[in-house]
């Protein structure tokens, strides 16, 4: 495991989240698979002493942004305690990231460019829907009886075809995201397939439902799905043998921001151990 240990004198929550989230995103907003997990300490000492022959560990201040280049040149695990001194990016410590006050740099520095891009983000989220969805179908190997699935794409929807309707008690589709739930339901109430959907502000992928989507929409349409708008991080008690679908809402980036990293990993667990009767899943 590779795991980021940042030091933080707690004087700039901002600019701590902001160090955590870029730890698994890049100035572009892409997720990166560099990091395994994220500890915050308060002094070099303590950092030192989490230290061991398994891991490796990269130690950095809040307010540095590690590179492509550095994680390039970083891609194996021989070293065991890193401590960036070059290929990095640092922002001062009183850099505050958020929506309240207009950022300290100045246009075309690379700190604005950073900061900037994930403020809109994190902003486009807010309304984003997505038309279909960024992880890959796959096969569900599953008999619940309940099925609690994302109103994103089409997968929720591609569950319930796997597990057969006749299979299930009860399907939700659920989002916090009220834009993107009442795309959901509207999508519902067609018998078929609609040739085009509305035009929404901002949109993820394209509308094209795949053909076995196609060939079962109308017994998914006369089906008695449930809508619910719903966060996880409420943590939600599911009916027991319930299949549960989060997708990546523990590690997305505007949660991450919002809530900082340690928060999420603790939400999920949360979820996970007050649902041990049903299956939570990722995929």
């Amino acid at each position: 495991m590779r795991i980021a240990i940042i030091i933080d004198d707690r004087k700039n929550e901002s600019l701590l989240r902001f160090t955590e989230t870029k730890l698994f995103f890049d100035a572009k907003n892409q997720s990166i698979d560099f990091f395994d997990d994220c500890v915050v300490v308060d002094t070099m000492d303590e950092a030192m002493g989490l230290v061991n022959d398994v891991d490796t560990f990269v130690i950095l201040n809040t307010g540095t942004f590690l590179t492509t280049t550095f994680r390039n040149n970083h891609k194996s695990l021989t070293d065991k305690v890193i401590i960036p001194k070059q290929n990095i990016i640092k922002f001062d410590e009183d850099t505050y990231v958020g929506f309240s006050k207009r950022c300290k740099y100045p246009e075309g520095s690379k700190q604005l460019y950073i900061i900037e891009n994930l403020l809109k983000t994190i902003l486009r989220n807010k309304e984003l829907v997505y038309l279909d969805n960024t992880e890959s179908f796959t096969e569900f190997t599953q008999n619940p009886k309940h099925l609690y699935g994302l109103a994103s794409g089409w997968k929720t929807v591609d569950f319930a075809r796997q597990i057969g309707l006749d299979n299930l008690e009860s399907i939700t589709v659920y989002d916090v995201n009220l834009k993107q739930l009442d795309h959901a339901i509207w999508l519902h109430k067609h018998n078929q397939l609609p040739a085009s959907v509305p035009e929404y502000k901002h949109v993820c992928g394209e509308y094209n439902p795949p053909p076995a989507i196609k060939d079962f929409w109308q017994q998914w349409h006369e089906f008695p799905v449930k809508f619910e708008h719903l966060d996880l991080f409420n943590t939600p008690k599911f009916p027991n043998n319930s299949a549960v679908w989060i997708s990546n809402i523990f590690l997305y980036e505007p949660t991450i921001f919002k809530y900082g990293w340690k928060h999420c990993q603790e939400a999920k667990q949360r979820l996970i151990n007050t649902n041990k009767e049903s299956i939570i899943f990722t995929k």
